[in-house]
């Protein structure tokens, strides 16, 4: 796995430990079809990004060039907002720090 996807894991894991079984799971895709727990993955290609928050998805899809979508692929409860906006706040952080191909 690459440097920024290891740091932000690090980082979840620090503030949403794996106690009793984890709500929160995120899955990374890059241009090539490679997910992120393989060894081809590479962040530099990153193109969509899955949150799993609870029984709630929120993806961030590369549209075009560094163009990017958010989005929910189910509703969102209210009193998850807080806690979905720390997490994307979190990825978001990370993934800034790649040089996007």
């Amino acid at each position: 796995m690459n440097e920024n996807f290891l740091n932000m894991l690090k980082e979840l894991d620090k503030k949403y430990p794996n106690v009793y079984g984890r709500d929160l799971r995120i899955d990374a895709i890059d241009r090539k079809d490679h997910y992120d727990d393989e060894d081809k993955f590479d962040e530099t290609l990153l193109d969509e990004l899955r949150i799993y928050y609870k029984r709630q998805t929120i993806s961030i899809e590369r549209y075009y060039e560094n163009n990017w979508e958010i989005k929910d692929e189910d509703y969102i409860k209210f009193e998850d907002f807080r806690e979905i906006g720390k997490i994307l706040s979190i990825v978001m952080k990370h993934i800034s720090r790649i040089e996007l191909d």
